[in-house]
């Protein structure tokens, strides 16, 4: 499940449930028609909801990582789950992709 919210010039997309590589697609088309809406200067996960999620979510954050990275827009993590942290934590994604 994804929903998400504009607010002080930020778009935040909040995922839910499991990220996986059956779920991953419309995780994929829905973000990306989202940030193809532009009106944002940031964007931030919220990861807060996640259940679980493998290698596919990675897969599935770095895609937008990069797509906003060309757009020159800031990309950040908000309030992982334990499951999303351990993930992102061994995947190294919080090397290139800060908490708030």
């Amino acid at each position: 499940m994804i929903d998400h919210e504009y607010s002080d010039g930020k778009l935040t997309i909040c995922l839910r449930g499991e990220i996986d590589h059956a779920s991953a697609p419309k995780y994929r088309i829905s973000t990306d028609n989202l940030i193809k809406k532009g009106g944002y200067d940031s964007f931030v996960f919220d990861l807060s909801g996640i259940t679980f999620m493998d290698s596919t979510a990675v897969g599935l954050i770095m895609g937008r990582y990069k797509l906003l990275k060309a757009l020159g827009v800031p990309v950040y993590f908000y309030n992982p789950s334990k499951v999303a942290d351990k993930v992102l934590k061994v995947s190294g994604l919080y090397t290139i992709i800060n908490k708030i």
